[in-house]
């Protein structure tokens, strides 16, 4: 599936819960520049784990991975495909409560989206201390 971002097109996958209980979760890839993609292990494993839970899970391909358009921005673009993919799943699934995850670099940028959007957070081997802090 796609959906509009900042940069174009970005490319997104859904883990649908048989039970969505809770809502929505989002997760966010390991670094584009280093093989991250959205088919990566550790973010099946959380798309899986969150289904399971209760939520449907999107992930997404940032911008230049995949089919996404753009290409990598440092942080800052990446931060913004994923804010869009926010602003997908509240028009998608209205206010169903909203969890976000990732793995390494994804981690770091849900984190720096949790500073703007209110979700439940649950990172794993966030590389928080690789990237500034971005503005709020």
């Amino acid at each position: 599936m796609f959906i509009d971002g900042p940069a174009g097109r970005i490319e997104i996958a859904l883990t649908e819960s048989a039970e969505p209980r809770r809502g929505v979760a989002l997760l966010a890839h390991p670094h584009p520049l280093h093989g991250g993609t959205l088919d990566n292990k550790v973010i099946q494993t959380l798309a899986k784990a969150f289904s399971r839970s209760g939520y449907h899970a999107l992930r997404l391909n940032f911008r230049g991975v995949g089919a996404s358009q753009g290409s990598y921005d440092e942080g800052r673009g990446e931060i913004e495909d994923f804010l869009a993919l926010a602003d997908h799943a509240r028009r998608t699934y209205g206010g169903a409560g909203l969890a976000m995850g990732g793995f390494s670099f994804g981690g770091y940028i849900a984190a720096a989206a949790a500073r703007t959007v209110s979700a439940q957070l649950a990172l794993v081997g966030p590389a928080v201390n690789h990237f500034p802090v971005p503005p709020v």
